[in-house]
């Protein structure tokens, strides 16, 4: 594993060749797909994040989740390769930090499989990664989240296509050669309307969703994302619903807006 590939994945991702600095606690992906596991995790999770409920736990795992599934996309599409993402190689550490806690991520075995050559059997290799780590890795996890946090299986996966939006938006930015923009457009097309709904034992795939945008906070002139599914983050202690929170009533958006805009302006003033 090289130094580059190394320092992206950490930088990206959080994820890490060596348990990373501050971990609280760790968990190995295969104890965490029985209740038991799930239920231990949830129990030294929720505190430090400041949960509310169970359900704010939830939502947050899938939040955090999602830091994996981009590194499969990018590694599939972006470098050609991909590392072993099997639950048994896949480590999940708790680092508290300034009032809240995230999640972070090591492999234990840095494992490269290589894509094939020509693009035909590429394409057949990345729907066969995407397949095994929607159906063996993800798909355990999200399940086993569901049943102890009580939120439902949509809420959770449902966490994930707003973070891809946004980065694949972000890394296309980055892009300067067309072919390697085609690639990544080809792959996160068959991401969301190619997989099967089966790979994600859901009866449509999470990743076919309509983004919608409003009306950015600080501008009329720009538009952000709406999220998808609600973070859960007025579960939390002193938290609030987002103001891009698909729960939000839009004349609560706008007096939200009307809000910071005018403390914007006082404290420019």
């Amino acid at each position: 594993m090289n130094e580059f590939l190394i320092q992206e994945y950490s930088t990206k991702f959080d994820l890490h060749p060596v348990v990373p600095e501050g971990a609280m606690y760790s968990f190995n992906g295969a104890e965490l797909v029985g209740a038991e596991g799930m239920k231990t995790f949830m129990e030294a999770y929720r505190p430090l994040m400041k949960a509310l409920d169970d359900k704010a736990a939830g939502a947050y795992f899938g939040g955090y989740l999602t830091h994996i599934a981009l590194a499969v996309q990018y590694s599939v599409t972006g470098f050609l390769c991909v590392p072993d993402f099997s639950l048994g190689n896949l480590n999940l550490h708790l680092i508290p930090a300034d009032g809240y806690c995230r999640i972070a991520f090591s492999l234990s075995e840095w494992k490269l499989e290589q894509a094939p050559a020509d693009e035909q059997s590429r394409k057949a290799w990345r729907n066969d990664v995407y397949t095994g780590f929607y159906q063996a890795t993800a798909g355990p996890l999200i399940r086993a989240a569901s049943e102890v946090s009580g939120l439902s299986l949509g809420e959770i996966w449902g966490q994930l296509p707003t973070k891809f939006n946004y980065y694949v938006e972000s890394f296309a930015a980055e892009l300067t050669d067309p072919v390697l923009l085609h690639r990544m457009e080809e792959d996160y097309a068959y991401l969301k309307d190619g997989l099967p709904a089966a790979v994600f034992g859901m009866p449509r795939n999470p990743f076919q969703v309509k983004v919608r945008r409003i009306e950015s906070l600080p501008s009329p002139e720009k538009t952000v994302q709406m999220r998808n599914r609600c973070c859960m983050y007025y579960r939390t202690e002193g938290g609030r619903l987002c103001y891009t929170c698909p729960r939000m009533k839009e004349e609560e958006r706008a007096a939200r807006r009307e809000e910071y805009r005018r403390e914007q302006a006082s404290a420019g003033g």
